[in-house]
């Protein structure tokens, strides 16, 4: 009853209210940029108006946030619009549809706002002030972030009507259907309506405000109003008043930057919508739809979808997204049996055929959504619809490459070959994957490229035109290497093809092969490795004959030779490596051999020791693992690792026994388990330090070798729950250094780099800074360091770049010495320490004139320019400079360039001996002054003058 009585005075208020007064409903502009070349772009405002207000156009204004504007009526509008067009087409319920379109070229980068605003909204909207409402002008604004080199980029597209019903008492649901051509990622987010740029409608009031509905469809409380961020699903769950309210949200669109290795905002569009709620005597009807799915581009996708209603009413099934705009080969959807591509109401159930005949063209990373929407016709024709959403989510997926195979082009090196690429003129990128040992997975539904854990390593990317290549990165004899393809396709659509079908080949096993690198004794000065491998099985004995010798040689690390020690020399194939440090570092280890006249044949590959990293967590311990080796730690022959703890016992005392608590499936899981004392239903106690090793379990996919290859990691220990943080660091300062006095001084080290310079060519711009640090490590736990750094110095400006498990650090790569470090210790459990304090490396700042030049055409010393030979002479880290002739007595000024006003800025000056008029001056001699302003974070060096007398000959 007292939802009829609010109807009923809502209605009244309705008429009561002069019809010429009401006008826009809800509206939003969308863009595509129009030119390959140019920042031309097509801006179209849809507005959705009352058909019982004033017409549209009047004293609109389209803001194309650049300074140019269109105003004063309809025709004015009409005089700009694309083909002098506006068309308005009737919907229904009292609402049209108005579509113009303007063209407007942006004059450079920059982030731009466009906007319309038109007087005014029609009347009587519940959450803007009832009456009020007709007095308050609609506003809606697009933007977009236009950067020098960005690829074309559209604005999302929203595929739904922004008017819609809702019951009273009843869940609403909306969907704004936002699709975008360019396969950006989009997020939502709820705003409040505007009235004008920047100015916010202070009578808005939120769909879920206690004045505005405060009772959900479950008869729970409060009411519910909110947006996914990821899916744009808008709820209000549930209206409470009927009448008119309005919300808006934006649409934002995000694009991964490599240059910033981020996503990145580049623009949003605003939807300013209306929500009609009305009472609705009947139940919400129901879809039905596929579960989300892949399919191969190429490939012809049919889906039926479902449309039923539980008071037998008729049924409208209707679909939208972007697959029914695309250009080449759009999907239908039709209803059936009679495969009409018209919407209707039918008898429920009612079916609908999904039909979509899919082109390589439409290959993306991000799922096509497809938003179905059913909606019911009561047998009271006056009585109002109730709807409801679903969404479907389909991925076209590019073919697999075809036609891998390849041959051993020499003992180190696999020759590549395969088919030309179906989708070549998308211009994706070859990726090579390769692994040891085969590994077996079907390259179909959504299993794109090619699977985590799976082992497989990329190795090399290639333009999509080769077809063959020649693998020569660390290929070694006797091993089993297996490889597959996979087309990589360039942003900012993307998308990943389907993984070739494997190909493997084996090299002969002519060399040495180790099988073990395993700690047998943890300790920080008497740890032990036990290392084995397998004789050369397959050389030619005729021209290498036995009996063999071995020298085995130890490396600090995972990799490299830093370290070198000959262990033994020796005829036999295992050997134990003593007294040394497992607690704290990994190992490699490489045999060398000779055969029977002591000539030195060849080197095995160097493999590594396992190394464990714990991190302790609230009652329970994560654990990761690696090696560096030349067989496979994940085959799925052998696709369990062993983990192994002490304190096993029901209080946790027992600290010398380890026993067998689990196994990790690596092929699934990669290199880590995550222990919480699942295995005897016991948690982890936070005042126990737990240590664990684990076995690893791999091969090198030759049957000649007995796999699997079995390891042991060191012993690590570690408490859970840990929170107590490690030292922190200290820089080590060589040689002299120099401080910048301020609020936050800073420390400048001597860099190697300025000497360098002495040699190096005027534009060279590769630098690398080298890092030191000791720190006293008290609890034996910290596992690694975080380098932060500044450009500046300043307190709140240093980020993380880097992590490292040594005291050693080099930043290479560096366009400019110039930047600010600070280090922080990590623990094994993720425990950071304080930073260190900053020390910095500044650039080399240099500059130099000359006295004389003759300017007289024959292209020698013809300006007045810095030098820029020899190389210790050339201008360095030169932000700009302001250049001054004066006439011999210092008083007039003949000439002056200033480089921060130059478009094109010059710091070599190049001053051709004229003055300012363009008149050339005779020969004589000159004063110069010469303000130059450098790149340094020391102040003194900053701003340097230079005062001189010039000579010109003529």
């Amino acid at each position: 009853m007292f939802r009829r009585l609010v109807l009923c005075l809502t209605l009244i208020s309705l008429f009561a209210i002069d019809a010429a007064a009401t006008h826009i409903r809800a509206g939003e502009i969308t863009a595509v940029r129009i030119s390959q070349s140019g920042l031309r772009y097509r801006f179209t405002l849809t507005i959705y108006r009352d058909t019982e207000g004033v017409p549209f156009g009047q004293g609109g204004i389209f803001n194309f946030g650049q300074g140019r504007t269109i105003e004063g009526g309809i025709e004015a509008l009409r005089a700009e619009a694309v083909d002098n067009r506006i068309t308005e087409v009737e919907i229904g319920n009292q609402t049209s549809i108005i579509t113009i379109q303007f063209d407007h070229t942006f004059d450079g980068p920059g982030v731009y706002v466009v906007s319309f605003t038109e007087q005014n909204r029609n009347s009587n909207i519940i959450n803007l002030g009832g009456p009020a409402s007709e007095s308050l002008a609609f506003h809606v604004e697009t933007a977009l972030r236009i950067r020098a080199g960005d690829t074309l980029n559209d604005t999302p597209i929203l595929t739904i009507p922004p008017v819609d019903r809702a019951c009273i008492g009843g869940r609403f649901i909306h969907n704004a259907g936002a699709f975008d051509p360019d396969g950006d990622s989009l997020a939502y987010k709820l705003v409040t309506p505007l009235q004008d740029r920047g100015v916010k409608i202070e009578t808005y009031l939120p769909l879920d405000d206690s004045s505005i509905s405060n009772i959900r469809e479950d008869g729970g409380s409060p009411a519910v109003f909110e947006i996914d961020p990821v899916t744009g699903d808008l709820v209000w769950d549930a209206p409470m008043l009927a009448g008119e309210y309005n919300i808006a949200f934006i649409v934002e669109e995000w694009r991964f930057s490599v240059l910033n290795d981020r996503y990145e905002l580049i623009g949003f569009v605003t939807r300013d919508m209306q929500i009609v709620v009305e009472d609705c005597n009947n139940e919400r009807p129901e879809l039905v739809i596929p579960p989300d799915t892949c399919v191969e581009a190429g490939s012809l996708l049919n889906a039926v979808v479902l449309g039923t209603d539980p008071d037998g009413n008729d049924v409208l099934v209707e679909a939208f997204g972007g697959v029914f705009d695309l250009n080449i080969s759009p999907a239908e959807f039709l209803s059936l049996p009679d495969s009409s591509a018209i919407p209707r109401f039918r008898n429920q159930p009612a079916e609908s055929l999904f039909s979509w005949q899919t082109d390589i063209s439409h290959v993306r990373s991000r799922p096509y959504e497809v938003q179905f929407k059913v909606s019911d016709r009561p047998f009271d024709r006056d009585a109002p619809a109730f709807t409801d959403f679903k969404r479907w989510n389909v991925t076209v997926v590019a073919p697999a490459p075809t036609g891998l195979t390849g041959t051993i082009a020499s003992s180190t090196s696999i020759q590549l070959d395969w088919d030309n690429y179906v989708g070549a003129n998308f211009n994706p990128k070859m990726q090579v994957y390769r692994r040891v040992e085969s590994f077996d997975f079907t390259p179909e539904n959504c299993n794109i490229g090619i699977p985590a854990n799976s082992g497989y390593v990329l190795i090399d990317e290639l333009p999509i035109n080769q077809t063959s290549y020649l693998d020569d990165n660390n290929v070694r004899p006797g091993v089993n290497y297996c490889y597959r393809l996979v087309a990589e396709f360039p942003s900012p659509s993307g998308g990943t093809s389907y993984a070739s079908q494997e190909f493997c080949v084996l090299i002969p096993l002519d060399i040495p092969a180790i099988t073990n690198v395993s700690i047998e004794e943890t300790n920080d000065t008497n740890g032990e490795v036990f290392v084995k491998w397998v004789s050369p099985l397959d050389i030619d004995e005729t021209l290498f004959p036995p009996p063999f010798r071995y020298e085995l040689f130890r490396y600090n690390g995972f990799t490299g030779t830093s370290g070198r020690t000959l262990l033994a020399s020796t005829t036999d194939t295992m050997f134990t490596d003593t007294g040394i440090n497992t607690q704290d570092l990994p190992f490699n280890y490489q045999v060398r051999f000779y055969d029977a006249d002591d000539n030195l044949i060849d080197s095995s590959a160097t493999a590594s020791s396992v190394r464990l990293e714990a991190v302790g967590e609230i009652q329970s311990v994560n654990l990761s693992w690696s090696a560096s080796v030349p067989w496979s730690n994940q085959v799925q022959s052998s696709p369990y690792h062993l983990i192994y703890r002490n304190r096993t016992d029901p209080d946790a005392n027992d600290v010398d026994t380890f026993v067998l608590i689990d196994s990790a499936k690596v092929t699934v899981d990669g290199l880590r388990y995550f222990d919480d004392g699942s295995f005897n239903n016991t948690p982890l106690r936070d005042d126990r330090e737990y240590c664990y090793f684990v076995t690893t379990r791999g091969s090198y996919g030759n049957d000649e070798i007995d796999a699997p290859l079995v390891n042991d990691s060191q012993i690590i220990c570690v408490m859970p729950n840990d929170e107590q943080p490690p030292q922190e660091p200290e820089i080590e300062l060589p040689g002299d250094t120099t401080l910048i006095p301020g609020e936050f001084p800073l420390i400048l080290l001597e860099s190697d780099n300025c000497q360098r310079l002495e040699t190096e060519p005027c534009a060279f711009a590769d630098f690398t800074n080298t890092l030191d640090w000791t720190v006293d490590d008290i609890d034996n736990d910290i596992a690694s360091y975080n380098i932060y750094f500044s450009s500046t110095g300043e307190e709140n400006s240093f980020v993380l770049i880097a992590n490292t498990r040594t005291t050693t650090f080099e930043h290479t790569g560096l366009s400019e010495i110039k930047g600010c470090y600070r280090i922080a210790s990590v623990d094994r459990s993720n425990n950071e320490s304080p930073l260190s304090d900053p020390v910095c490396f500044d650039n080399c700042p240099n500059y130099e004139l000359p006295n004389t030049f003759t300017p007289n055409g024959d292209n020698i010393n013809d300006t007045f320019r810095a030098f820029d030979q020899p190389n210790g002479s050339c201008p360095r880290f030169v932000e700009s400079v302001v250049f001054q002739v004066f006439d011999r007595w210092g008083g007039t000024e003949i000439f002056s360039y200033n480089s921060a006003e130059d478009t094109e800025p010059n710091i070599y000056i190049d001053w051709d001996g004229r003055d300012v008029n363009g008149n050339p001056l005779p020969s004589g001699t000159y004063y110069y002054s010469a303000t130059v302003t450098f790149n340094v974070l020391d102040p003194r060096l900053r701003t340097q003058e230079f005062r001189n007398w010039v000579k010109i000959f003529r």
